[in-house]
């Protein structure tokens, strides 16, 4: 058949066919969102899942596609912790565990009270080989 006027490389019955079996992006992002146009809440991300398993299970969204989004979705699950804690301005910062403070601590504790412990004098933590994996 001849291409079609059109399309570089189809005839015009195989560019309908190409174009029939497209969906409608707008059609499939107003049924994936919704009214969704937050996604501050657990609720409103499990809603887009929710969406997000009907559309696929319809085949009206690559298992490709679906893959991402729901990876998108996790990496929006995981954020909403830290950004409640941003908006509500929690400054609660957990404290840092410095090992050489301990360590020195622990020394003078032991070495002004050397009755109190069983143990020897503190050995230091053995250092992982250059070598070797940890």
């Amino acid at each position: 058949m001849l291409r079609a006027a059109d399309h570089d490389s189809l005839c015009t019955h195989h560019l309908r066919q190409a174009q029939s079996a497209q969906p409608d992006t707008e059609a499939l992002a107003a049924e994936l969102l919704g009214s969704l146009n937050d996604f501050s809440t657990a609720a409103a991300i499990n809603q887009l899942l929710g969406n997000l398993v009907i559309q696929l299970a319809h085949k009206r969204i690559v298992r490709r596609d679906a893959i991402a989004i729901a990876y998108m979705c996790q990496l929006l699950l995981n954020s909403l912790s830290p950004l409640k804690k941003e908006l509500r301005g929690d400054d609660d910062k957990e404290e840092e565990f410095d090992h050489a403070e301990f360590v020195a601590a622990r020394w003078k504790t032991m070495r002004s009270d050397p009755g109190q412990h069983h143990s020897q004098d503190p050995q230091p933590a053995p250092t992982p080989a250059a070598g070797r994996p940890s």
